[in-house]
């Protein structure tokens, strides 16, 4: 609170922008390159999304020299959003025992555009971060207690988790606890106790996280990526550095997030997943020949850390070469797709036309096809 109050001394100048800070040019240009930004991280385009990220910076840097005090705004608003989107993500709006937590999130946040539309004095500014902050918490929270579910799951199932041993016991327990508290509205309790459980998490998955992105980053050089794909296998082998380094100083939070982050960067470049199963960049036998004739329909794949996406699907060289082409895909496919980040083992999606070419069929991983770039 002092470091509210400290900002808001500076904020009596710049009331008088209150009432047209939402139509500010680089306020707007900020606010959409961040929504691009965040669109391209979720579907697998990192370049684009570090380069949209790098504009939402500079038209916040411009905005923030001009407001000062509302750039602290800015950034509990962007931060509210985030976790709210990936609250949601997550299921939290539909999850019997988290949608009511995300009503409230989102409540928070319709407060704090409320109080900003008429803010007049240091005051409003100061309740608006507030509820900013409110919404960011418990979004946070329905976040933590959700993924403890399917994390939990998933340590089980690598044999790094056994139900009912200790660690199982302890994780389940605070588990319940911040349940309690949330049914209780204890919101600084029940976020404690889910955060100091999904520490126990990342502690236990964070060494199986970078043996994975070790053996990732191994079959990636075995393909030749580190000449053909520099710029994407060195970058993934600076995050293996920072995954061993971290998990030696027992941050396994951060070491977890760099695992993670070299492992996605494998997938671009098109390497087999550490169940062996073949990307579409694999070449494909001398026995079968190219038809002529590209596939119509995709079928959905599951692989070890996540589904298949739209934009990996859009990035083969049999479908569109390009990942950033996803959105043709989603648009022919609206009827079985209702959130673009979510698609399903075994969905048939249809794949559009792009330049005009012979579309026939369900792709066959047996079957040999050209890029539709030659």
């Amino acid at each position: 609170m002092k470091k509210l109050l400290f900002l808001f001394i500076f904020s009596l100048s710049y009331l008088a922008y209150g009432q047209s800070l939402t139509i500010e040019e680089d306020y707007k240009l900020a606010q959409r390159y961040r929504e691009l930004a965040i669109e391209a991280h979720e579907n697998g385009d990192y370049e684009q999304s570090i380069e949209f990220a790098k504009k939402s910076q500079e038209h916040s840097q411009r905005f923030i020299s001009k407001y000062k005090v509302y750039g602290y705004l800015l950034n509990s608003q962007i931060d509210a959003e985030r976790k709210l989107s990936l609250f949601k993500g997550i299921g939290g709006n539909t999850n019997q025992k988290t949608s009511n937590l995300y009503k409230l999130a989102v409540d928070d946040i319709e407060s704090a555009q409320s109080i900003f539309s008429i803010a007049s004095n240091d005051n409003d500014y100061s309740n608006t971060i507030i509820k900013y902050e409110d919404s960011a918490l418990k979004s946070q929270l329905g976040y933590n207690l959700l993924s403890i579910d399917s994390r939990r799951e998933y340590l089980i199932k690598e044999s790094v988790l056994t139900n009912g041993d200790d660690n199982d016991t302890e994780i389940l327990d605070l588990q319940n606890g911040a349940y309690i508290y949330l049914g209780e509205e204890d919101w600084i309790n029940a976020s404690s106790t889910a955060a100091f459980a999904v520490s126990k998490l990342d502690k236990l998955e964070a060494p199986l996280a970078y043996a994975k992105a070790q053996e990732s980053l191994n079959k990636a050089k075995e393909k030749g990526y580190n000449n053909s794909k520099a710029d994407i296998y060195n970058e993934a082998s600076k995050s293996l550095s920072n995954a061993g380094s971290s998990l030696k100083a027992e941050d396994y939070s951060n070491s977890l997030m760099h695992s993670k982050n070299v492992i996605a960067l494998v997938n671009t470049m098109g390497t087999t997943d550490s169940k062996g199963m073949k990307t579409a960049e694999t070449k494909t036998t001398k026995e079968t020949i190219f038809t002529g004739e590209f596939p119509q329909y995709y079928t959905v794949v599951e692989r070890t850390k996540n589904t298949d996406s739209l934009w990996l699907i859009a990035s083969y060289d049999f479908i569109y070469g390009d990942g950033r082409l996803w959105r043709k895909i989603y648009e022919a496919n609206k009827d079985k797709i209702k959130d673009p980040n979510i698609i399903i083992k075994g969905q048939i999606l249809t794949i559009p036309s792009l330049k005009g070419e012979t579309r026939k069929g369900t792709y066959d991983s047996k079957n040999s096809y050209e890029s539709i770039n030659k």
